[in-house]
């Protein structure tokens, strides 16, 4: 495990990646904008009408948020037994930076402070245990490729035998996929209905 001071420069190193990928969706969003904002495009009158008038199978809508959802974690631990890992996580920040900073800037641009308040309605409340969660499995995965391809690199903290350090991250991942999935039955069951409440502002 790697010890506070260097998680903590990884952390703040993955914190200026996100606002570096998340600047470039905003830059990409307003020089695009004629072509990203169409009719068809995000954020459109008829996807919002859409969203007044549709009726969620929310068992289904689980299944979809949890293939998506853990899906993507199952690849992230997959990619970190290899020497793609750090790969992995690094593009997945900056994937997820460069579509906040468009989705953000496309609901602003088209709704104003209307698609700011849509923007908050949709990652409530299930977003308040699902960054945390993905941001801890970024720390593992991060930490189990390097000690597993950079073993000289890293300190153990822990103490025990090597069966009781694998049951402890075994245990971690656990808890991580817990919370992930708590988080999808929130975005299934109870996000729903606060996002037909926003939209009828619309």
């Amino acid at each position: 495990m790697v010890n506070k001071t260097e998680r903590n420069r990884i952390y703040t190193f993955w914190l200026y990646l996100f606002f570096a990928s998340f600047l470039l969706g905003v830059i990409v969003m307003n020089m695009g904008n004629e072509a990203l904002l169409s009719e068809d495009g995000i954020f459109s009158a008829a996807s919002i009408n859409r969203l007044k008038y549709i009726e969620i199978d929310n068992g289904r809508f689980l299944q979809y948020v949890l293939k998506h959802r853990l899906g993507e974690g199952i690849a992230l631990v997959l990619l970190s037994t290899t020497g793609l890992g750090a790969v992995s996580v690094y593009i997945f920040i900056l994937w997820q930076g460069l579509l906040t900073g468009m989705t953000i800037t496309a609901a602003i641009i088209r709704f104003g402070i209307r698609g700011f308040l849509l923007l908050l309605g949709g990652m409530f409340p299930h977003q308040l245990l699902l960054v945390p969660a993905e941001i801890m499995l970024l720390g593992w995965c991060y930490e189990s490729c390097g000690k597993g391809r950079f073993p000289e690199s890293y300190v153990s903290s822990y103490t025990g035998s090597k069966k009781q350090r694998f049951l402890r991250q075994g245990i971690m991942l656990l808890w991580i996929s817990i919370v992930i999935l708590i988080g999808c039955i929130l975005e299934s069951y109870v996000n729903p209905i606060l996002i037909s409440d926003v939209v009828k502002i619309f």
